[in-house]
């Protein structure tokens, strides 16, 4: 009875009676193995997660297009101002926020949208490291009443 190497590294009755060289050959196969097998099902789970991505995205595309094209920027309704309200800072803000939202939904013309720089705001604190102090403040509050 003639057995192939890979029957022989397989069998413990045969296992004692090969040499190291063959015993080596025999490793490597298994390793290769292995690690062709793992390889090739990565690459099929990789195959089904982009076509069940491409499956779902194209889903919310056709929902999404009707409502993108319906709400603009420029067809937003102009918020008015009360008498004696200084809006200076709150144009570029508005500017700021419409731009990530557009970013944000690639739609118009800042679908093509690229930082490139930011600077540091210097001097008082900003309203949104007001707002996360306060959080933080908050949260460590919760915890203490809880204790």
């Amino acid at each position: 009875m003639d057995l192939s190497l890979m029957e022989k590294f397989a069998n413990p009755e045969y296992f004692d009676s090969l040499t190291m060289g063959e015993k080596m050959a025999g490793a490597g196969v298994t390793t290769l193995l292995g690690l062709g097998t793992t390889f090739m099902i990565l690459c099929l789970i990789w195959l089904i997660l982009s076509i069940m991505g491409k499956i779902m995205t194209a889903g919310k595309a056709k929902k999404a297009a009707p409502a993108a094209a319906a709400v603009t920027p420029a067809a937003a309704p102009a918020a008015v101002p009360a008498k004696g309200e200084n809006l200076a800072g709150d144009a570029e803000l508005v500017a700021v926020i419409t731009a990530a939202i557009a970013a944000y939904e690639g739609s118009g013309a800042a679908s093509n949208l690229v930082v490139r720089s930011i600077q540091r705001v210097s001097g008082a604190s900003t309203a949104w490291s007001r707002a996360g102090s306060a959080d933080c403040l908050e949260s460590r509050n919760m915890v203490d009443k809880r204790h």
